[in-house]
């Protein structure tokens, strides 16, 4: 890890750069506390890379990339959890049937993730 600062601001620098040791990642930030955020968030995430074995990165890295794609998706699949642990219920979905609860794709243009229909 080093840091490359630029003097030029009233607090003594205006810009630093995080480059990591293991991965080479860099981060360039304007402020102390996005410098911390960004080296915290990449140590969290060598940390959780380093527990997991390659299946589970790999089906890890597959639902995170469908998440982050619609970040809608992921607010309302936290809602569910909560609704379904807040109910009490653990049992089964029930099985899927093609076009009657499976989810289907929303012809929004500006939406390409498929949505359960109501």
């Amino acid at each position: 890890m080093t840091t490359e600062s630029t003097v030029g601001s009233s607090s003594g620098w205006d810009q630093a750069t995080y480059r990591c040791g293991r991965c080479g990642a860099a981060y360039t930030v304007t402020t102390e506390e996005a410098y911390l955020q960004a080296v915290g968030v990449h140590a969290d995430a060598h940390a959780v890379w380093d527990r997991l074995n390659p299946i589970e990165r790999d089906g890890f890295v597959s639902i995170l990339r469908t998440i982050l794609s619609a970040p809608e998706l992921g607010f309302e699949f936290l809602a569910l959890a909560d609704r379904q642990h807040h109910t009490g219920s653990d049992t089964q979905s029930p099985p899927a049937v093609p076009g009657t609860n499976t989810p289907q794709p929303v012809p929004s243009p500006s939406n390409t993730t498929a949505r359960a229909t109501e």
